[in-house]
C-alpha cells in the first residue's frame, strides 16, 4: 500500500491560532498542577529570551531542528515522507566523528569539509533503501525509513563498542574519542554553545527557499509534491524527483549529525540526539513545509525547549509539560479545518462586528462621506 504526501500550504493566521490554542490548553494543564499559568509562561519566556544566555540556549536547541526540519521539508516538497531523519543523522554523526578523529593530518578547511561531506554521504546512503522501496517496489517509504532509525542507532553503538571505543572507558558513556581540535566549530556567542552551525543552517534555508521558488528543479519538486499525476503529464520524471529529494533529504539529515558532533559533543555519543529527527519533522509541519516557515517553527520549538529547562529549575514543573504543549500545538496545526474554522479569520470578523455595533452613531456615515 502506498500514498502520496501532498503538501498543503498553512495560513500564517492558522498557525498563530494553533499556537494560541496550544498555549491555552497548556495553561489549563498548569492550573491542574496548582500553579499560575502567567507565572510559568513568564519563566518560560525569560528562559528563552530574557538574557544573552537564554537567547543562546534557544538558538542552540533550534540549530539541529533547522537541519532536521530542512531535511523533512525537502522530502515533503517532493511528495516523500522521510521518517528516517533520526537514523540518518546518527550515521552522519558517526561518519563525521571518525573523519574528525582519523583525518587529523589534513589542512583545517579540508578537514572540516571532509567531516561534513562524509556525514552527508552517510545520511544519503541511509536514505537509499526507503527511496527504492517507494519508487521500484511501490511500497510506503515512511515505515522502512522509521524502522531504519533503530537499525542506525544500534549499528552505530555496535561499531563504536566493537572498533572505536577508546581505552579505559569502561563504565562511561559509549562514545568515540574526541575529534581533532581544528574541526570543532567556532562559537558565535562565546562562551555559549551556539556555533557557526546555526549560520550554515540559515544559509541553507535561504538557498532552499530560492531554489524551490525560482528554479526549474524547484518547480519540478513542488509540482511532484502537489500533484504527481499532473507533473507526470507535464513531462516531469516523478520517480526521479522522488529519489533525488529523498537522497538530498538524507544528506541534510547527515549534516545535522555532523554539526552536533563538531559543535556540541565533539565526539560520537550513544543517544546524543533527544529525538532531533522527530522534532525537526514537527518544526517543518509547523512551518507549513516552507523553508522560512521552518525557520520560525524551529526557533519557536527551540524557545519552548530552552524555556522549559528554566521552568523546571525555577518552578519545579517537569519539562515534559513543554513537550505536551508542543504536541498540542502540532495537533491544532494538523487539524487545519478546525483551526481555520475557529481561527483568526472568524476572530477578526467577530471583533469587526463588535466594533461596528459599539461605534458611535453616525461614525460610519462620516467615514463614508
Amino acid at each position: 500500500m502506498n500514498f502520496d504526501f501532498r503538501q498543503k500550504p498553512i495560513k500564517v493566521k492558522t498557525a498563530l491560532f494553533a499556537v494560541m490554542l496550544g498555549l491555552l490548553a497548556g495553561a489549563v494543564l498548569i492550573l491542574f498542577t496548582g500553579n499560575n499559568p502567567l507565572v510559568i509562561y513568564g519563566y518560560m519566556f525569560k528562559g528563552a529570551f530574557g538574557s544573552a544566555s537564554s537567547i543562546a540556549s534557544t538558538l542552540r536547541w533550534a540549530t539541529p531542528l533547522l537541519y532536521a526540519g530542512l531535511a523533512a521539508t525537502i522530502a515533503f516538497r517532493g511528495g516523500m515522507f522521510n521518517f528516517g531523519v533520526e537514523g540518518q543523522l546518527y550515521v552522519g554523526a558517526l561518519a563525521a566523528a571518525l573523519v574528525g578523529i582519523y583525518g587529523a593530518g589534513l589542512p583545517k578547511i579540508i578537514h572540516i569539509l571532509a567531516c561534513m561531506l562524509a556525514a552527508m554521504a552517510a545520511g544519503l546512503v541511509w536514505a537509499i533503501l526507503p527511496a527504492i522501496i517507494r519508487v521500484k517496489l511501490g511500497g510506503n517509504e515512511a515505515i522502512p525509513a522509521m524502522m531504519l532509525n533503530y537499525v542506525a542507532m544500534n549499528l552505530c553503538d555496535f561499531l563504536v563498542q566493537r572498533f572505536f571505543l577508546p581505552e579505559n572507558t569502561f563504565g562511561q558513556t559509549m562514545a568515540t574519542a574526541n575529534v581533532a581540535e581544528q574541526v570543532k566549530l567556532a562559537k558565535i556567542i562565546p562562551p555559549y554553545t551556539v556555533t557557526y552551525g546555526f549560520v550554515i543552517a540559515f544559509v541553507l534555508i535561504v538557498v532552499a527557499h530560492f531554489m524551490l521558488k525560482y528554479t526549474k528543479a524547484g518547480y519540478r519538486i513542488s509540482m511532484t509534491g502537489m500533484n504527481s499525476e499532473f507533473a507526470q503529464y507535464g513531462g516531469v520524471d516523478v520517480n526521479g524527483v522522488r529519489v533525488k529529494v529523498m537522497l538530498l533529504s538524507g544528506a541534510v539529515a547527515g549534516l545535522c549529525g555532523a554539526v552536533e558532533v563538531m559543535g556540541v559533543t565533539w565526539r560520537y555519543e550513544s543517544g546524543f540526539s533527544p529525538d532531533f529527527g522527530i522534532e525537526g519533522i514537527l518544526a517543518s509541519l509547523l512551518g507549513g513545509n516552507e523553508p522560512f516557515g521552518l525557520l520560525i517553527g524551529a526557533l519557536f520549538m527551540g524557545a519552548v525547549k530552552a524555556g522549559s529547562l528554566v521552568v523546571e529549575r525555577s518552578a519545579g514543573i517537569p519539562r515534559a509539560l513543554a513537550e505536551v504543549i508542543k504536541a498540542l500545538i502540532i495537533c491544532f496545526v494538523s487539524a487545519r479545518l478546525l483551526s481555520e474554522y475557529l481561527g483568526m479569520d472568524r476572530l477578526e470578523k467577530w471583533l469587526k462586528g463588535k466594533l461596528k455595533r459599539t461605534a458611535p452613531a453616525g461614525a460610519n456615515q462620516v467615514k463614508e462621506g
